[in-house]
């Protein structure tokens, strides 16, 4: 086998074509895919990071609405508990208010009661006068035949 000058003239530059590639083609080449892979993988981590991010974003929601609810319901529980007492306040309020209306009437009856035994005990004293005035007609004066009248009245009008 003889090797000629033209077949190793072909393996120097397919060697030199090769080198060049290597260097121009396929290194710039492999660098942007290495790229892309690290750009994809860089993407990846982020996108696994908002993910977690987002389910402790959840989690975080969660428990706060948790916290609200429960506020919302002590908040509603003393709602509740300061209705009741103004509702219990207000019945109070307004049984002392009734208490006072009938005390108040019992005390304006007694008094009208009082008034009209007096109206009756001068009533019945001046017809005691006058029926006395009548019997005796001139043996008494008339402030004797009073004082007589007046004792008469308080002894049996007096439990009146």
């Amino acid at each position: 086998m003889s090797l000629d000058l033209t077949f190793i003239g072909q393996i120097v530059i397919f060697l030199t074509l090769v080198v060049l590639m290597r260097k121009y083609l396929y290194g710039p080449m492999i660098d942007l895919m290495e790229a892309r892979s690290q750009k994809i993988a860089d993407g990846l981590a982020a996108a696994d990071a908002g993910n977690e991010a987002k389910a402790k974003a959840e989690v975080e929601i969660a428990e706060q609405l948790k916290e609200a609810r429960t506020k919302a319901v002590e908040i509603i529980a003393s709602a509740e508990k300061r209705s009741a007492e103004i509702n219990e306040e207000a019945v109070v309020k307004a049984r002392e208010e009734a208490q006072q209306i009938v005390d108040a009437a019992r005390d304006e009856v007694g008094a009208e009661l009082n008034r009209a035994r007096q109206t009756l005990r001068a009533e019945v004293a001046g017809i005691a006068m006058l029926a006395a005035e009548r019997v005796v007609e001139s043996e008494l004066d008339a402030s004797r035949h009073a004082t007589l009248v007046e004792g008469i009245v308080s002894r049996g009008f007096g439990n009146a």
